[in-house]
């Protein structure tokens, strides 16, 4: 998530939708005030450096740990850094403050709620997550089936913590009393199409650059060569019904199909 002063704008981090891509690329124009709580390993990695505020809040939180990480490298410094925010945010925006629901950043920040431009990405559910297993299971030996997630996440399993139980919906980031409050919505199928628009409406130079963050951890199915369809080769008929039951508001109010 970002919270832009600089630009007036709110960016809603939603999971598995290039939420952490766009956040490095807007990260390059955020001006000293601005607080990002998303992506911040993947921010430094890129050579971005963090805002004024994040730096101070993030010191504030742990000085003497960032301190000696930042001796490091990039990639501890990048990790201190966020759970140093992660933490420092957790009272007000809950157990996940990178993926807040949209009412707990109304509450916590209700000036900049009421007159910033709020945008989020959505992605169609079942695509997000076959996305979000491979990301959940990439470090384990002997990771579960994709069926076994699935039910896992229909049943409130979180099979050791495997499963994100308490984040895995999109749905709450971007609604309350389940209408959509964000002003604007972009699909993850057209994104790059999209961001042009959403740029230029915050006044920024859109160049194209949309770091791959992220990626990598997920393999490609597609007998057909479209990649974008190659999620479907990991459903039977029982796990798309019980996707689509799962996030069954997001797939209506988009009208994403199987």
């Amino acid at each position: 998530m970002i919270i832009s002063h600089r630009y007036q704008f709110i960016f809603l981090h939603c999971r598995k939708a290039a939420g952490s891509s766009v956040c490095v690329s807007l990260a390059r124009f955020l001006g000293p005030a601005d607080l990002q709580i998303s992506a911040l390993p993947e921010t430094l990695q890129e050579g971005i450096s963090p805002t004024a505020r994040v730096r101070y809040e993030a010191a504030r939180q742990s000085g003497q740990l960032l301190s000696l990480a930042r001796l490091a490298g990039r990639r501890p410094h990048g990790r201190a850094l966020a759970q140093a925010i992660d933490h420092a945010y957790r009272p007000l925006l809950g157990r996940k403050p990178p993926h807040a629901p949209a009412v707990r950043v109304a509450a916590a920040f209700p000036r900049e709620w009421a007159s910033f431009y709020k945008f989020a990405i959505v992605r169609n559910p079942w695509d997000k997550t076959v996305s979000d297993y491979f990301w959940r299971v990439q470090r384990l030996g002997r990771p579960p089936s994709f069926a076994t997630y699935v039910e896992a996440l229909m049943a409130g399993h979180s099979l050791n913590g495997v499963v994100p139980l308490a984040f895995h919906d999109n749905w709450p980031m971007y609604t309350v009393n389940d209408q959509v409050v964000a002003d604007e919505i972009v699909r993850f199928e057209s994104l790059n199409d999209a961001l042009p628009d959403v740029f230029q409406h915050l006044q920024l130079a859109w160049d194209g650059w949309l770091p791959r963050s992220k990626a990598g951890h997920r393999p490609v199915r597609c007998s057909n060569g479209d990649r974008r369809q190659a999620y479907r080769s990991f459903y039977t008929p029982e796990l798309e019904s019980q996707v689509g039951r799962l996030y069954q508001q997001e797939i209506d109010q988009f009208g994403y199909r199987f």
